[in-house]
């Protein structure tokens, strides 16, 4: 990773309104597809901590070849909010053997910690990449939550969509990530994640669908 690295004033300064609008559910639950195969798991889960509004990612991923397993990726992402901003942000990553630990707190204006025992600072109000956040196809910058790096992003409104949710269509809002991250998500009405597109670095399309 090199030296210390610091995103001081990439942020939106605050949010754009207190996070009242939260997930209504507890969880959400997606299988991950690659050409249309089962390659894993992908979950949130949300929940209250003496006040705090909580959120839990765990992916799991594998694939196989020939019942030979040739890539795995496992991520674990602990998210507490509370009044609208991000108050700490824990994860831990292996991408194919690839590890990174990401610990930070929100501390005197800015989010502060370290990524692999390297030290970090994010002024403003931050966004983290896990795209559940309401705010997210608003913003231009996201934290990364695997390496705790901001991302610089674009995203494009590509209109009212039918998704298919749990065997049921669900009208969705389309937007598509482009720049640092590169992905196409599906909102539903109440702000619920419905689906996600995104490039694997083979070139292949993988696909999140709720389940």
């Amino acid at each position: 990773m090199g030296g210390a690295f610091a995103a001081a004033g990439l942020l939106q300064a605050k949010p754009a309104a207190a996070i009242e609008l939260v997930p209504q559910e507890d969880s959400w639950r997606f299988l991950v597809l690659r050409h249309g195969n089962v390659i894993g798991e992908h979950r949130f889960d949300f929940s209250r901590r003496d006040g705090d509004f909580v959120v839990e990612v765990t992916i799991d991923i594998a694939v196989t070849l020939l019942g030979i397993t040739v890539f795995r990726f496992t991520h674990r992402a602990e998210e507490v909010w509370r009044d609208g901003r991000l108050q700490s942000l824990i994860s831990a990553t292996d991408d194919d053997g690839r590890l990174w630990r990401v610990k930070s707190a929100y501390s005197e204006g800015a989010l502060r910690g370290t990524v692999n025992d390297v030290g970090f600072n994010v002024s403003g109000f931050v966004i983290p990449a896990s795209l559940w956040h309401r705010d997210t196809p608003q913003t231009q910058v996201l934290f990364g939550t695997i390496d705790g790096r901001t991302k610089v992003v674009k995203t494009e409104d590509l209109g009212e969509e039918a998704v298919t949710v749990a065997g049921r269509p669900v009208q969705t809002r389309h937007f598509r990530l482009t720049g640092e991250i590169e992905r196409d998500v599906w909102y539903g009405p109440d702000c619920d994640i419905a689906q996600v597109t995104f490039p694997a670095p083979d070139g292949s399309l993988i696909t999140l669908e709720r389940q």
